[in-house]
């Protein structure tokens, strides 16, 4: 009972923090953590066969709005003549513990063969939830779960709606319940010790031969500890899906899918991407575009131009908009070999196709940057080598350095405008996404690995999870600062089941993710004593506080809400010591890119702790104590 107590007052906790967070937090991306499947798709789930089966079967996942369990739309399992076993997961969800995560679902048709359940993953291997029968729950484990306990039997009437509930603790208890929605009675439950960490959440269905059981999911909901984004590392955003796969879609429109070229320019993002659909591996290109880099509209008369009827099929493309013409180079299939065509627009919708540019071997799936009168191309060169090639004009090009890396990747790359160096990263493969830098855009460093797929989700195929990565750049395939750096990738799964390749990976989508380092405005960063950083939020698209730094001997918070080195006020925001310890720490505050010579004060709570010049490079250093006694307002001025 103490534990169930503690329990309770954790999530309540973790409830109230939740909605302090949405409502003081307008800044950044905070995560979803409800489905009621009201967007009409299943946007962050994929299914995922689990049977013996093996000839390829279709899942029966559909989403329905006739008679939903709540809302305009559920998620519905129909049974059929052939015995199934699936799951439909998503690690698209912030799952850090304590959690717990509920779904309510309703039976319909014989409602007797059959058994649905709710799961937390930390891969295919390693699992702990509950499922339910028509007379039985029972603790679904596979791995590191140990101890169970039930409670009862059950009696699932159909038409009745129940929830299932699966919570996991910072101590490793993992409990799990079936609860009668209505009455809000427990029919049965479970406690054991758990030592999964749980990456992804499950649906399970069973239904035998011939059965017409019908189950409805619906309001997903998960309860997590407090959201933090790691700084410095490539990370998912936690609305994660940014653009679905819909499934089997054979009209010209096609999916999202493939190399895909997003640009921010003219104060909107621009996407040009491949359409593929479950009949041509490439029908063309389609466009789409956004005010927010999350929502996207898909140009009305997709596709934009397909590939000549000379070629077999096409893949990525990138393009650029150069001296106020857009210029696209996309892979197209001879039948032999894979080269690079050229196309150019002046909106960026209606093309002209002008023919191959790199023809002479194997080059494919280009990502293309321009600066100071040279195009820099980067291809997949002979299968598993990258070639580096150079043009004065986009058409001409030059091999200039091929680097081989082993494996067949595509490609992404950018110029950075703060350093001046070259970025090429490779993904896919085995490797995972590996980077190098040059400083030239020809010969690069060693490629070390920055992010690989997930164990288990939407991503979470080993060969090329995460793949077709492309950063939010501008009309030159530049970004201001690397430290800022939101992204786009194509996520790949594979159903099993003998699925055929490339033409049904799944529930294939498009996911946003980032890289950010530093302080952002209005984003609560949370400062250790060794230098790492979490954010409160995802600070897509947010600006960075460039030249305002902060380290401390324990942990600090801070919220900067403005940093503008030219004004009487330099910065304003929110500082907090939050340690456990007793007594001050000791907090230094670093301020650059501020006139030289100046002299500058900074206050806490319109208290002066302290005054210094700027030296001769523009930067200032302040090292002050700060107690533990609840938050203060920062602000630098100018003196």
């Amino acid at each position: 009972m103490k534990r169930i107590n503690i329990f309770l007052t954790w999530l309540t906790i973790f409830i109230i923090i939740a909605n302090f967070a949405l409502a003081s937090n307008p800044e950044g991306l905070l995560p979803v953590n409800r489905d009621g499947f009201e967007t009409g798709d299943w946007r962050n789930f994929r299914p995922h066969y689990a049977g013996n089966a093996t000839d390829w079967m279709r899942q029966n996942f559909s989403i329905i709005k006739d008679g939903p369990i709540d809302g305009n739309f559920s998620l519905r399992w129909s049974s059929d003549d052939t015995e199934h076993q699936w799951y439909m997961l998503s690690n698209a969800f912030y799952m850090a513990k304590p959690m717990t995560v509920s779904v309510d679902i309703r039976l319909s048709g014989d409602a007797e063969v059959f058994k649905a359940g709710l799961l937390l993953m930390e891969s295919k291997e390693e699992f702990a939830g509950i499922t339910v029968s028509r007379e039985r729950a029972e603790l679904f484990k596979k791995g590191n779960t140990t101890i169970e306990r039930p409670n009862g039997g059950i009696n699932i009437l159909p038409g009745r709606i129940y929830q299932l509930s699966v919570s996991m603790l910072d101590d490793n208890v993992f409990r799990a319940e079936i609860t009668e929605k209505e009455s809000g009675r427990v029919l049965a439950g479970f406690e054991s010790l758990s030592f999964i960490v749980p990456g992804a959440l499950s649906f399970y269905v069973k239904t035998g031969a011939g059965s017409n059981t019908v189950i409805d999911f619906d309001n997903l909901e998960v309860k997590a500890a407090d959201y933090k984004v790691p700084a410095g590392e490539y990370v998912r955003s936690p609305r994660f899906v940014a653009l679905p796969r819909l499934p089997d879609v054979t009209e010209d429109e096609g999916n999202w899918v493939g190399g895909h070229s997003v640009m921010f320019a003219d104060g909107e993002f621009k996407m040009w991407y491949r359409i593929r659909d479950n009949q041509v591996r490439g029908r063309g290109y389609g466009f789409a575009r956004s005010s927010d880099g999350l929502n996207w509209e898909k140009y009305e008369n997709n596709p934009l131009f397909s590939h000549h009827p000379d070629y077999q099929s096409n893949e990525k493309i990138s393009v650029l908009k150069v001296d106020g013409l857009y210029r696209a180079w996309y892979a197209v299939d001879t039948g032999k070999n894979w080269f690079t065509a050229y196309a150019t627009s002046k909106d960026g919708i209606s093309w002209t196709q002008h023919g191959l540019v790199i023809d002479e071997t194997y080059c494919k799936d280009v990502v293309v940057i321009y600066l100071a009168g040279t195009y820099y191309l980067y291809s997949i060169k002979d299968n598993t080598q990258i070639g580096v090639y150079t043009s004065s004009n986009g058409v001409d090009f030059s091999l200039r350095n091929f680097i081989d890396i082993g494996v067949h990747a595509h490609l992404s790359a950018f110029y950075e405008k703060k350093t001046g160096l070259f970025h090429l990263y490779s993904t896919a493969g085995f490797n995972g996404v590996n980077h190098a830098v040059s400083a030239d855009g020809i010969n690069f460093g060693f490629f070390t690995r920055v992010m690989s797929h997930s164990p288990v989700g939407l991503d979470d195929w080993d060969q090329a999870g995460v793949t077709y990565l492309s950063f939010v750049k501008d009309a030159h395939g530049h970004v201001q600062d690397s430290r800022s750096l939101p992204f786009y990738y194509q996520a790949r799964n594979f159903w099993g089941n003998n699925s055929p390749g490339w033409l049904y990976h799944g529930g294939e989508g498009v996911v946003l993710g980032g890289k950010f380092e530093g302080l952002y405005l209005n984003i609560p960063a949370i400062i250790h004593p060794d230098q790492s950083c979490y954010y409160e939020s995802f600070p897509f698209m947010v600006p960075r506080a460039d030249g305002l730094s902060v380290s401390a001997l324990r942990p600090v918070r801070i919220v900067v809400d403005s940093y503008e080195p030219g004004n009487d006020v330099v910065a304003k925001g929110i500082l907090e010591a939050i340690s456990n310890l007793p007594g001050a720490t000791q907090l230094q505050l670093k301020a650059e890119r501020l006139n030289p010579g100046k002299s500058y004060q900074l206050f806490l709570d319109q208290n002066q702790v302290g005054e210094a010049l700027a030296d001769k490079y523009g930067t200032i250093m302040f090292t002050i104590p700060v107690r533990q006694d609840g938050e203060k307002k920062l602000q630098l001025v100018n003196k």
